[in-house]
């Protein structure tokens, strides 16, 4: 069915990206995608040959993958219209929400790289931006056998207690960080990346609060991989375990490596809100398209010699699916969005292109970011710095960015359940049909489940985000 476009504003450039993700989306990611999760083996997903690659390669070439890196460094962040890279994920998330997270995951560590003090680490965003061939390829590795959701809660003031801290530890030693410790089996990407977004326990006594962030290299000595993740849904999504045995990994690659910088408002629920408004989008797309091929069925089957969208039970069911759908996917929108509301004069959208254009730019923010960190440690402990830290995260710019973090959690809570909840009700309208693999409305209805205890449980995620009321 077709959609209301509310976004006034699409530009023609951000329309021909969108079109271009739906091309893709449908012809090569919606076939693959139902292709990989008819294996049986999650080994046959990311071997050489499989089609997984072909989906890989194929994003790199419409240049989609840099959307998350700035222009000097290869990438069209701030090039590209800013609303792009939301339609671009409710088309990836429509075709399969599953290979849309690998290939979203893949991006983080190099979009990271470039708040390294370091220029050699800062130069993965560039490589990353011109390999066409998937041979760089990123995770967020953040879980652990004993800490998922735990993570989440390390954003809030009990995130502090020395229980909860990450089994994945790094101790400092001249230049390197020594790390050991064991990534659970949810990594996204885990068995098939090169390099991740490591978060690790420096300072145990203060519990989650007490983590830093690195990105690692993944072909370090000490560093090895279990078997791919066998599970009900998502399962193109490539996902397995790492493992770190006295890893040397050289100070350089450490991003965040001040104790309490983590835990803290702005810098937690910021991080844990951009992660799940992207989530937000990616989910609100496969609840579109369960609606999709809801009413396809319904259009398409007869029942007692008439469609069965001529049953009145069946046309009010879709039509609570349709309000639900897009209430979720317009409240999505508008979140990721929110940042990009204010629209730039046209001298301050030149100054910002020039800025973002100077890898000069990246080098004086990734070093002010070391600076400020070494401030903190020395000083954080001092009254008078802690009261004008806490005057700054009780800003207005600081408490609105909280607020963001807030609503994006709420996002990804939404737009999961209603994809869920959505691919429910579509089971009921198709019948015996439905739980056929014939038909996508089941594997949709796996895919949704598995969203909900993705990057945070729910309930989790709405525990931690609820602190912001």
């Amino acid at each position: 069915m077709g959609y209301l476009e509310f976004e006034v504003d699409i530009s023609p450039k951000a329309k021909v990206l969108q079109e271009a993700a739906r091309e893709f989306g449908m012809e090569v990611m919606r076939p693959a995608g139902i292709e990989l999760d008819k294996l049986s083996d999650p080994a046959d997903v990311m071997a050489e040959g499989s089609v997984l690659w072909d989906v890989f390669k194929k994003y790199r070439e419409l240049g989609f993958h840099k959307m998350m890196i700035p222009r000097a460094y290869g990438g069209s962040a701030g090039k590209a219209p800013a609303i792009a890279q939301t339609l671009i994920g409710e088309q990836l998330g429509y075709a399969d929400s599953g290979l849309a997270i690998s290939l979203g995951a893949a991006s983080m560590p190099f979009a990271m790289a470039i708040l390294s003090p370091d220029a050699e680490v800062r130069d993965l965003a560039r490589q990353y931006a011109e390999d066409t061939e998937a041979d760089m390829v990123g995770c967020w590795a953040i879980t652990e056998p004993d800490h998922g959701s735990d993570w989440v809660m390390g954003t809030t003031k009990a995130g502090d207690n020395p229980k909860l801290g990450p089994g994945t530890r790094a101790v400092k030693k001249g230049d390197e960080y020594i790390v050991n410790g064991w990534k659970a089996a949810w990594v996204s990407n885990g068995t098939i990346a090169t390099h991740a977004v490591l978060h690790v326990g420096i300072d145990q006594s203060r519990g989650m609060h007490g983590s830093g962030i690195a990105l690692c290299p993944l072909d370090l000595p000490g560093i090895s991989r279990g078997k791919p993740l066998n599970k009900i849904g998502q399962r193109p999504l490539n996902q397995g375990e790492i493992l770190f045995e006295d890893v040397k990994l050289h100070k350089k690659y450490m991003l965040l490596s001040t104790p309490g910088v983590f835990g803290s408002n702005v810098f937690g629920k910021v991080f844990l809100g951009t992660a799940n408004s992207f989530m937000g989008v990616t989910f609100a797309g496969l609840a579109q398209a369960v609606l999709d091929e809801a009413i396809k069925f319904a259009k398409e089957t007869d029942y007692c010699g008439a469609p069965l969208i001529e049953q009145e039970r069946i046309r009010l069911k879709l039509f609570y699916m349709f309000a639900m759908v897009e209430s979720a996917r317009l409240f999505a929108r508008k979140v990721v969005n929110y940042r990009n509301a204010k629209k730039p004069s046209p001298v301050a959208k030149g100054i910002s292109a020039m800025v973002t254009s100077s890898k000069a730019t990246f080098w004086t923010i990734s070093n002010a970011i070391q600076l400020l960190q070494k401030l903190y440690v020395k000083y954080g402990d001092r009254e008078r710095v802690r009261s004008f830290i806490e005057k700054i995260a009780q800003s207005d710019g600081s408490k609105t960015q909280m607020d963001w973090g807030m609503y994006g959690i709420a996002s990804k809570v939404l737009a999961t359940e209603t994809a869920f909840n959505v691919a429910g009700e579509a089971m009921q309208i198709f019948g015996e049909k439905g739980i056929s693999t014939e038909y996508p409305v089941e594997k949709m209805l796996r895919d949704a489940r598995a969203a909900m205890i993705e990057d945070g449980a729910n309930e989790a995620l709405a525990l931690a985000a609820s602190e912001g009321l």
